[in-house]
């Protein structure tokens, strides 16, 4: 490897480490409670038939990749902060690969002589260096990199762009083994592409004719040897999950067979979205017109990014007015990529490679969110390289000597990647600290009433008695944001209970269990008000919450412990809580539950080995010091 290239690489590698050395500090927030922390066993993803299928998820090879991270430092944040981390700075060497190859292929074409294609090698390799370093630091990227959850998105542009550039090595070879080998590892990067995220589903098209404008083919027969490629690359749209997220919804009693187009255009729109995402709320027209005002807002944030918004919301379509002039403003640009693919190809490709992977997200299908900025994680590569070449060019025509120009260029890269690095690390400080992270997001969307439900979860987890009257405060707005949310009436009264109104607790709690009642922390929460003075209703609550979620630990605790105090079942109930402590090591509650039932059933024996878990834990707290006085007391020997 050249000198220059291994340089460019260690530099962005740098950068890219500097810029999210604070994102190890980042928690667990939103999705990733779900993703992450619902009791699932990951190892169960090393397993091929779990990340090729949708048998477990359809991201199975994101799921792949949380498992490896498990298995080599941890099921905690800091250890799925590394693989995300690691991800990132993948995809940005390989941004950096893939623009110097494609410039070199452009000039390639453009001239004949090996001599001027060696005179652009320094300039192409200096423009994507620049653009792979923005790319890398850009606060633009970090939700997709220090939103655990979002991991998918990064994971899908690495693989993305992994294939891609596979693919041209395999393409610009003229060892037919070679050739072979490259070109298979194209399509297993885009396989596993499609198994990280459903976005992907675009890429065949997209590096087909990458292939065709860069890599033209010269006859007929150098086009039917291409041929099998194509076919595999198309084959691996098989295992991408679209389908199953973005699909027709049908009128009630009438099956896939009964839906004729007529029938699909006769649809309320208001109830019932024709291939829309489970969770939409708007029609495909209401998504569509959000649509151009949020493309050009994001393309303002690769510029500006000051006004940065972990979650939306659900996005409501704008006045017509605006939709209108945003659409106008896209749709120039539109028609310019259109007749750039026809008079100049590479340049069309650029204004492609940005459409084309914004449009299964930003276009007429509906989505249950309208706006995310992790959606212009490879989007943001037109943006940049074109800005980054107009740049170049600016210098080229100053009339200044070369070393000028040079340091011109370095000084200006310095500059930008600075103060976006910069921008990222200050908002990897958020990340790190929920509550901080909410509030920031209900500033900048003050109508998401998603936002205010988990802000008021990340005060309650604060847990001062300043934070639990904030708590009650947004808890309360939230409810009046989302009417229809069961999460924001289970959190509204879970910060009404801290605070001591039991009564409106209930309320709250019950008016969740009617507002969705698949949902179980209202019913464990229920219970949890009932428990010190109703066991009766209370095990009658914790029973629900069994039914709905078995496994999950305050369930089983709670049910159990309830049980021991009736005296019922008691049997089942230890073994319930003996199996949940060996399940998890650093349980508290379940060994702190049944140490104390053994303590006051006088089986102190049984209890010593609980107790001195509970000791070495947390040796500081005074139950477990009054758990284990009691056995000495009444077991001397022990």
């Amino acid at each position: 490897m050249r000198r220059p290239v291994a340089l460019a690489l260690f530099l962005i590698a740098l950068c890219t480490v500097l810029a999210y050395s604070n994102s190890f500090a980042g928690t667990f927030i939103q999705d990733d409670y779900e993703t992450l922390l619902n009791g699932w066993d990951l190892s169960l993803y090393f397993q091929p038939v779990n990340v090729f299928t949708d048998e477990l998820n359809t991201r199975g090879f994101t799921m792949f990749t949380f498992a490896l991270n498990k298995s080599l430092f941890g099921a905690t944040a800091l250890s799925y902060h590394i693989g995300s981390l690691a991800i990132h700075l993948l995809a940005s060497l390989l941004v950096f690969d893939v623009i110097r190859q494609s410039l070199r292929l452009y000039h390639g074409r453009r001239h004949s002589s090996e001599s001027r294609v060696d005179s652009h090698d320094r300039r192409d390799l200096l423009i994507a260096l620049t653009t792979a370093l923005i790319f890398a630091v850009h606060p633009l990227q970090s939700q997709a990199v220090t939103y655990l959850s979002q991991r998918s998105e990064a994971l899908m542009g690495a693989m993305y762009l992994a294939s891609l550039a596979t693919m041209i090595r395999g393409l610009r070879t003229e060892h037919s083994f070679a050739r072979a080998g490259w070109l298979m590892l194209s399509v297993g990067c885009c396989a596993l592409g499609m198994r990280s995220k459903e976005a992907m589903i675009v890429a065949p098209l997209l590096l087909t004719w990458y292939s065709l404008v860069f890599l033209p083919v010269q006859n007929r027969s150098e086009f039917v040897r291409r041929l099998p490629y194509y076919g595999l690359l198309f084959a691996t749209i098989s295992l991408n999950s679209s389908l199953a997220q973005i699909h027709p919804v049908l009128p009630e009693g009438l099956g896939e067979s009964a839906v004729s187009a007529e029938a699909e255009t006769s649809l309320d729109g208001s109830d019932r979205k024709a291939f829309s995402q489970k969770g939409a709320r708007l029609s495909r027209w209401e998504y569509f017109k959000t649509q151009p005002g949020i493309i050009l807002t994001y393309i303002r944030l690769v510029f500006w990014p000051s006004d940065l918004c972990f979650d939306m919301g659900h996005v409501q379509p704008p006045a017509d007015w605006i939709f209108w002039s945003s659409a106008a403003v896209l749709s120039l640009a539109f028609l310019a990529t259109v007749i750039a693919a026809f008079s100049a190809p590479a340049w069309g490709f650029l204004g492609a490679w940005f459409f084309i992977n914004l449009g299964p997200r930003s276009s007429f299908i509906p989505l249950e969110n309208p706006y995310f900025e992790y959606r212009m994680y490879l989007p943001i590569l037109s943006v940049l390289l074109l800005s980054v070449i107009i740049f170049d060019a600016a210098v080229r025509r100053m009339s200044w000597r070369a070393e000028t120009r040079t340091g011109v260029r370095v000084l200006v890269t310095a500059v930008v990647v600075v103060v976006l690095a910069g921008v990222t690390f200050r908002r990897n400080m958020l990340y790190a600290n929920p509550t901080l992270l909410w509030r920031d997001t209900v500033r900048n969307a003050p109508w998401n009433g998603r936002a205010f439900t988990n802000l008021t979860r990340g005060l309650l987890l604060d847990g001062s008695e300043e934070a639990l009257q904030e708590a009650v405060t947004f808890g309360r707005q939230a409810v009046a944001l989302s009417p229809s949310s069961a999460k924001a009436a289970n959190m509204y009264g879970l910060a009404l209970q801290r605070t001591g109104n039991l009564e409106e607790a209930k309320t709250q709690y019950l008016r969740a269990t009617q507002l969705d009642p698949g949902l179980m922390h209202p019913w464990l929460n229920l219970g949890n008000i009932y428990s010190p003075t109703d066991s009766e209703t209370a095990l009658a609550y914790y029973t629900r919450a069994r039914q709905l979620a078995p496994n999950d630990p305050a369930v089983v605790t709670n049910y159990a412990s309830t049980m021991l105090y009736r005296g019922e079942q008691t049997s089942t109930a230890i073994e319930m809580l003996k199996q949940l402590a060996a399940s998890q090591p650093s349980h508290v509650d379940s060994r702190y539950n049944l140490a104390f039932y053994l303590v006051r059933e006088g089986a102190y024996r049984e209890a010593r080995p609980l107790v001195d878990e509970l000791m070495r834990i947390s040796p500081g707290d005074q139950r477990f010091r009054d758990l284990d006085e009691t056995i000495k007391k009444n077991q001397p020997g022990q």
